[in-house]
């Protein structure tokens, strides 16, 4: 008896499935400038401006990042209680600066802005700068919207700046372990072997 891989299986039932119904497998929803429902956006909107608004008043820790940048970075955990509200990083790199925020609400991830600054010449020597901007909204731990914004003139392909999303969560996952660790915690704060 011939047995089938039981992916081949599957695909023929499906064929099967849309030939008899007429029924069309669900399309993968690309995750765009606009998508993400309104009413989850406007959600996430408050929630960042409430955050901004009392981060004053949070209780706020103090870290230097090892190994996430060449020319090294600071990272600010800013909690209300015991909760963690927001993270702010600031990186540095040869031709390069960044700052990545962090937003949480109920102990999720809802919102990460990331803003790149590159230049011709070495950090500090001057050159033309560009900038690249990213925008991500997160709704119960999925991606629901992502805004990019480069600069128009850039001389270069600033792709290599679009962060990955499984990337921004494990750095978000990183970054929050570093600012919960007492200070001087250099373990917790140098980027993992790649």
């Amino acid at each position: 008896m011939h047995r089938f891989h039981p992916l081949i299986r599957l695909s023929a039932c499906l064929i099967a499935i849309v030939c008899v119904t007429g029924a069309r497998p669900a399309a993968a929803q690309a995750v765009a400038a606009t998508s993400g429902s309104p009413a989850a956006i406007a959600r996430i909107r408050a929630e960042f401006a409430a955050i901004e608004r009392e981060a004053p008043g949070y209780r706020r820790t103090q870290h230097d990042l090892y190994e996430f940048s060449l020319e090294g970075g600071e990272l600010y955990g800013f909690y209300r209680g015991r909760e963690l509200r927001k993270l702010s990083a600031r990186q540095f790199g040869e031709t390069w600066q960044g700052t990545e925020e962090y937003y949480f609400a109920g102990g999720r991830l809802i919102f990460v802005h990331v803003v790149v600054h590159r230049y011709e010449r070495p950090f500090g020597e001057g050159g033309v700068q560009w900038k690249s901007e990213h925008r991500l909204y997160f709704d119960r731990g999925r991606l629901i919207r992502r805004i990019r914004t480069r600069d128009p003139n850039a001389r270069e392909d600033l792709s290599v700046d679009d962060p990955e999303v499984a990337d921004v969560l494990e750095t978000a996952r990183l970054f929050a372990a570093c600012a919960a660790a007492p200070a001087g915690a250099e373990r917790e704060c140098t980027a993992p072997a790649r």
